[in-house]
């Protein structure tokens, strides 16, 4: 048969190749982990580095789109100053045509000639 301290020096070694066999796949199955877990990493970093630049973009955009409104607000609050000053004009004009009296018809020719250089004269003064 065989001895006691031969079967305990074999235990001993497939107890040795055992735990140094499961200890190397251990490492191999880290080191596979530690790919996979660098490789998700960079694809991640790359998706985070791609989504500040769209955000910083949004952002140049939209402030590029808050100055072009207030131009377009200013421009306009103008615009409306100046159509209410041309149409002030405009209700003066036709206040005083309705207050004019009637015309004598042999007279209607000079009237309407007088009125239409009146006009011309003021579209002159206007551009």
């Amino acid at each position: 048969m065989i001895s006691p301290a031969i079967t305990a020096i074999i235990i001993a070694v497939l107890a040795a190749l055992a735990f140094v066999g499961g200890f190397a796949v251990s490492d191999w199955r880290s080191t596979a982990e530690i790919r996979r877990l660098n490789s998700d990493n960079a694809m991640l970093s790359a998706s985070n580095n791609k989504c500040a630049e769209d955000i910083q973009s949004v952002r140049t955009a939209m402030d590029a789109l808050i100055a072009t409104s207030a131009t377009r607000e200013k421009n306009a609050a103008t615009a409306m100053r100046n159509a209410g000053a041309a149409a002030a004009k405009h209700v003066r004009r036709a206040k005083d045509i309705r207050s004019l009296g009637p015309v004598a018809p042999q007279y209607h020719c000079e009237a309407i000639a007088r009125e239409q250089s009146d006009y011309i004269r003021t579209r002159r003064q206007n551009y």
